[in-house]
């Protein structure tokens, strides 16, 4: 979406990157000859039009997405993205100069998601104790969900390489997502916490705290459908206990 390619542009600024980040060469280079003949087969006639651009765009970051979940940023080379995308490295690059823009763009379309879906569960339409126990849904099974722990792992390999991108990922998976209940606790007449922000960090660490850690040193990160019911209920009854 060209939406999200602006939002992109404006979360990260990493001004050394190609010198430092780009690491082709980490897998098998395709020769020139059947890249062109696999380009040749992907692509179609004439100009596409823009929403087939969209969906190359967004396809080409689906590619992405999976390929630098499966090696981590060090082994994961432009070239077998563009092979499996059935597109040339030349496309890539024109939109994305380095290998960092293109990760940076990656993680900027999974903050957007995990951004709007945080936002989705927070209504004064609703009890606290219904609107908790939704909220705390969502961030159970953001957490639980494979691919944003694969990008965990991926984050701790390049955090040093890219600490302003890492620090976007810190603030929309873990602060913002605090922020936002913090800021809807605040509004309710029940709440009779001092601090909002603390009431929100408890209720984020009675969700997922231990289930977390768990799941990055160990890589388990599955719970039934009846685990996670549990754990929220449990988070949601000792907040209320302790919040009204």
């Amino acid at each position: 979406m060209a939406f999200m390619l602006l939002i992109i542009k404006g979360i990260v600024n990493e001004p050394s990157a190609t010198d430092l980040l780009y690491m082709e060469g980490a897998m098998p280079e395709v020769s020139a000859k059947s890249r062109k003949s696999s380009v040749r087969k992907c692509r179609g006639g004439g100009r596409p039009a823009a929403s087939k651009v969209a969906a190359r765009m967004e396809s080409l970051l689906d590619v992405a997405t999976a390929v630098f979940l499966k090696h981590g940023y060090e082994h994961t080379s432009v070239s077998e993205i563009a092979r499996r995308a059935c597109a040339s490295k030349g496309t890539i690059y024109a939109r994305f100069p380095t290998k960092a823009d293109l990760f940076a763009a990656v993680v900027s379309r999974k903050l957007l998601e995990l951004r709007m879906s945080y936002a989705e569960t927070l209504t004064l339409h609703a009890s606290l104790k219904e609107v908790l126990e939704g909220y705390g849904d969502r961030l159970v099974r953001v957490m639980a969900n494979g691919e944003i722990n694969s990008l965990y792992k991926v984050f701790i390999e390049a955090s040093l390489k890219f600490p302003k991108l890492a620090g976007n990922f810190w603030n929309v998976v873990h602060l913002q997502s605090m922020t936002v209940l913090r800021d809807y606790l605040v509004r309710l007449p029940e709440f009779n916490g001092e601090y909002p922000e603390h009431a929100a960090e408890m209720f984020w660490c009675l969700c997922c705290g231990q289930f977390t850690m768990r799941s990055l040193l160990q890589n388990d990160g599955k719970l039934t459908e009846a685990a996670i019911r549990f754990r929220v209920k449990e988070a949601t009854r000792i907040f209320l206990s302790a919040y009204t």
